[in-house]
């Protein structure tokens, strides 16, 4: 399920870090209608009441149960995908895991003209060959910032993370959290991109990370998540 978020906390700093290499990315597939409907959990405030034997009643006990499964704590998957390939690893992970999941929305969606990499005008090769370029992303996210264990997904854009995950790292703070990275590409090792978010922010430690290529199975996925630190 996607979770809706709360106001904004503010993340590490703006350092930036240079890209170091230089092969182009594997043509992107038309992009795919990614909408992420988010529902908000809620729960209805209980006003403390007693019987004459002085115990709780029945309606307090559930309100408490839930207040405590809803409390900061447990997991989220986050995930930014152009084409369709990260959101698919994105939801066999969230599935995994029984997480919750949260889409990285561009405030300025991606067109096919905007990833056409073959030209070197497109947003896309803009935006890499930037190392300032921080795309906006639209809505909140602060309610990543409530849970111990965050996995972030994103295609490999020139041999490393999109700048919108540099926003994300910039945004919101994930220091003190155990955070995974997996990726999807056509060859490009997600090795690069660990290195460049570890750089762009030295306070957040990201345990471990992983490629999928776009016929990664289910299996695939568990495989990877059975063997990181518990």
């Amino acid at each position: 399920m996607c979770v809706a978020a709360c106001a904004a906390m503010s993340g590490c700093s703006s350092e930036t870090q240079t890209d170091t290499q230089n092969s182009i990315p594997e043509p992107a597939e038309a992009v795919t209608g990614e909408a992420s409907a988010d529902s908000t959990e809620t729960s209805a405030d209980e006003i403390q009441t007693e019987n004459a034997d002085g115990d709780v009643s029945e309606a307090e006990t559930l309100a408490d149960e839930s207040d405590e499964q809803t409390t900061s704590g447990g997991t989220a998957v986050v995930y930014f995908s152009a084409t369709g390939n990260t959101a698919d690893i994105a939801e066999k992970v969230a599935n995994i895991l029984n997480a919750d999941k949260f889409e990285i929305i561009p405030e300025e969606p991606y067109t096919p003209d905007d990833l056409n990499y073959n030209d070197d005008n497109c947003r896309a090769n803009l935006e890499m060959n930037d190392d300032s370029a921080r795309p906006a992303i639209s809505g909140d996210m602060t309610a990543l910032t409530e849970y111990d264990t965050v996995f972030i997904g994103y295609p490999i854009w020139w041999g490393t993370a999109p700048r919108i995950i540099d926003t994300l790292f910039e945004s919101y703070d994930m220091s003190g959290k155990t955070v995974y990275t997996f990726c999807t590409s056509g060859g490009n090792g997600i090795g690069q991109s660990i290195d460049d978010l570890t750089s762009l922010c030295p306070d957040v430690t990201i345990s471990d990370g992983r490629r999928f290529n776009a016929e990664a199975t289910e299996d695939d996925v568990r495989q990877w998540m059975n063997g990181l630190d518990s």
